[in-house]
């Protein structure tokens, strides 16, 4: 029986309850809102709501939400929550919901009375490379999720279903209550002017947009020029509604000056303040650009959590603005303000996904002892729970779109294997790695043609479809996706002294060892370093991190090697046209980067013309992308004037001529009653099949 009384309550503080509960969507509905019956409208999420909206009824209302529509609850305040496992489980949706649960709150998990380990995950397939199906997967992270569940540390507990007892109505609370002392503390930095730049992270319920609202108004107050940006309006609701409170208490008639990113860099004022929220979603070229706007910038984002960010992109952000010599000042809230200190939920929630504070003395180790190495894949994880923690927690501070999905990505994808560097069984550094490639022909020719795109398989798949290397799929990769090494021991050769080990292991075993990443000079110099050829430019940048992604390989034995030669010299004809027309906005240092090359032979004019026609021919007959085949329709149309086959009385020639000649971007198709994108790759269709006969 569960009937806490007021003193019970009190006694807490302002913790939040856990309940387990078992059973048929109806046992678990009816307990759950017995619990619930003196709360307002709870939140039951699902990965299929379906059974819970059939059982809706008028007198006991709730609202429900499928995993894929939890997002819409960031920045919502809830007084229970209740998630059903049943289906499928998900990390990202437990520990976003558990962040929206105020102090004293239900947070409920419902699992069903048999066996759950046995049931069919229905959200395991997004994890999963073709041809992997859910049920030939016994999941590793449900073992691992389950056994944190029933852990002597869990807070959840079971209740008997004949004594449950509805627990006491909440206390209203005052959503506009005085700042804390820690979120004075931080306002005074801020309207002190003792920075230039402010990054300000705090995990969730800190109060980080309370602040922020609340010092916009006082700044504005104050006669400062103040501007406001985030990915879009939906994340600063918080923000606006402190603001709006502060306004009004503050005698102030402004509204929020809120600019889109894009529209504030157009916009040519100068501010005295420019506050960025939710900072980690915007693309770190963009938010330096950003904080040349304004005297004072202040980048503020959630600690790391549900969005894969917080750690690993303070750090990164944090370099890049003191490499720019302004002076920087890192605040941190760390006081909750939705429930009370050391609440057990978040604890577990954070012990569970590592989604906690980085302990750098886990991984940090000055030994100048041999390294030794490991490979671990899936189930193997599940004895070895502390190094899972060192080794997520170092991918966090390293890559800060590692989210805390990506702990099942490695326990529940078979294709994925973990190398780890250790010194005196210290980790230093880590590397993931997934088996990629030995496509059939049938599935080869329906990527290459556009018409399937299998999950995973990043490296073949992009040959095939992007650069229409028609064998691509039948050759076998491990792609290194991500590799990170402890920051306290960078730059001292562990890294290429894991490749070089994953290497060793790869011989007989896979063709090409691969990468694929966001291209910055420092990380190209790496792998070429690391003896990685450049195959692939992407043609547009990266949401997260503003930048072209870059995919390298280096070949296993002698044929892959006369494969990677082949596949780098149509990378160099094709990049000589393009980088100066269509990348014009990468760095002198990062092209430079591009274009070294190890080859001593190039194609012939007749082996880069049948290739040519390949390419093109895919474009105007099935589904290569435009933007892949610039600079063969560039040759073509050369080519085509040369010859006299183009001159200009031809109807297209303007088209073609400013086809080939302006940045990809920049091509006003208007000029040519070219109204829609569609419209454009029709008619480029036409014309291009037009010269090709």
């Amino acid at each position: 029986m569960y009937s806490p009384d007021n003193s019970t309550v009190n006694l807490v503080g302002q913790h939040r309850h856990c309940f387990l509960l078992k059973g048929s969507t109806n046992e678990v509905l009816s307990d759950f809102l017995r619990l619930t019956e003196a709360f307002s409208a709870p939140l039951i999420c699902a990965y299929d709501v379906s059974a819970y909206d059939a059982l809706m009824n008028q007198s006991t209302p709730f609202l429900t939400r499928t995993f894929k529509q939890v997002r819409q609850e960031l920045g919502s305040t809830h007084d229970a929550v209740l998630v059903d496992l049943t289906q499928g489980i998900s990390a990202s949706v437990l520990a976003i919901l558990s962040g929206t649960v105020r102090g004293n709150g239900i947070f409920a998990i419902a699992l069903p009375s048999d066996d759950w380990l046995s049931l069919v995950d229905q959200d395991l397939p997004r994890y999963l490379p073709w041809p992997y199906k859910p049920e030939q997967i016994d999941s590793s992270f449900k073992r691992f999720f389950l056994n944190h569940l029933e852990s002597p540390n869990s807070p959840f507990q079971s209740i008997s279903r004949k004594t449950i007892t509805a627990l006491p109505a909440l206390i209203s609370v005052d959503e506009n209550a005085p700042l804390t002392k820690e979120q004075t503390h931080a306002q005074a930095s801020l309207l002190d002017q003792q920075a230039e730049s402010y990054v300000l992270i705090a995990p969730r319920g800190r109060g980080k947009s309370t602040l922020l609202g609340d010092s916009i108004a006082k700044l504005l107050k104050a006669g400062k020029r103040v501007a406001v940006t985030a990915p879009n309006q939906a994340a600063i609701s918080t923000l606006k509604a402190r603001f709006e409170h502060t306004a009004q208490s503050i005698d102030l008639s402004q509204n929020l000056p809120f600019f889109a990113p894009d529209a504030l860099l157009a916009d040519e004022n100068q501010w005295d303040y420019l506050f960025v929220d939710e900072a980690s979603m915007i693309p770190v070229p963009l938010l330096i650009a950003l904080n040349q706007k304004a005297k004072h910038s202040v980048f503020s984002t959630t600690d790391y959590g549900y969005e894969g960010a917080g750690k690993g992109f303070g750090i990164r952000f944090c370099q890049y603005l003191k490499q720019l010599n302004s002076s920087l000042k890192e605040l941190s809230l760390q006081q909750p303000i939705r429930w009370g200190g050391n609440d057990p939920l978040e604890n577990w929630i954070n012990d569970c996904f590592f989604l906690g504070v980085i302990n750098q003395a886990a991984t940090a180790h000055n030994s100048t002892g041999s390294n030794e190495y490991q490979q671990l894949v899936g189930k193997e994880w599940l004895g070895k729970t502390e190094l899972l923690a060192q080794t997520f927690q170092l991918l966090v501070s390293a890559h800060y779109q590692t989210s805390s999905d990506n702990l099942r990505w490695i326990l529940d994808d078979p294709s994925v294997s973990t190398f780890l560097s250790l010194q005196e069984d210290a980790l230093n550094s880590v590397a993931i790695v997934t088996e990629e490639g030995d496509l059939p022909d049938a599935l080869c020719l329906d990527v290459i043609q556009g018409t399937r795109r299998p999950r995973g398989h990043l490296v073949p798949q992009s040959l095939l479809a992007h650069e229409g290397i028609a064998d691509a799929g039948q050759y076998t990769y491990w792609r290194i996706s991500r590799i990170a090494t402890e920051q306290a021991q960078q730059n001292q050769g562990l890294a290429s002294g894991l490749i070089r080990h994953i290497e060793e292991v790869a011989k007989g075993r896979c063709d090409f060892l691969c990468t694929s990443f966001a291209a910055t000079a420092d990380v190209v110099a790496f792998w070429l370093k690391n003896g990685f050829i450049p195959v692939r430019l992407g043609t547009g940048k990266d949401q997260a991190s503003g930048c072209y992604s870059l995919m390298m390989v280096k070949p296993m034995h002698a044929k892959a090697c006369d494969l990677a030669s082949l596949w780098h010299q149509h990378y160099c004809a094709n990049l000589s046209l393009n980088l100066p027309r269509d990348y014009q906005d990468l760095s002198a240092d990062l092209a430079e980067k591009l274009v070294q090359s190890t080859q001593t032979t190039s194609l012939t004019e007749e082996s880069l013309y049948q290739k040519d026609i390949l390419d093109l021919t895919l474009f105007t007959q099935h589904h290569r992308p435009y933007p892949t085949i610039r600079a063969q329709l560039t040759r073509l149309v050369q080519s085509a004037i040369a010859n006299g086959k183009l001159t200009k009385i031809h109807p297209e020639y303007e088209l073609l001529s400013s086809v080939i000649s302006q940045p990809h971007g920049k091509i006003d198709f208007m000029l040519f009653r070219l109204k829609t994108k569609k419209q454009v790759e029709k008619h480029l269709k036409q014309v291009v099949g037009e010269l090709l006969l």
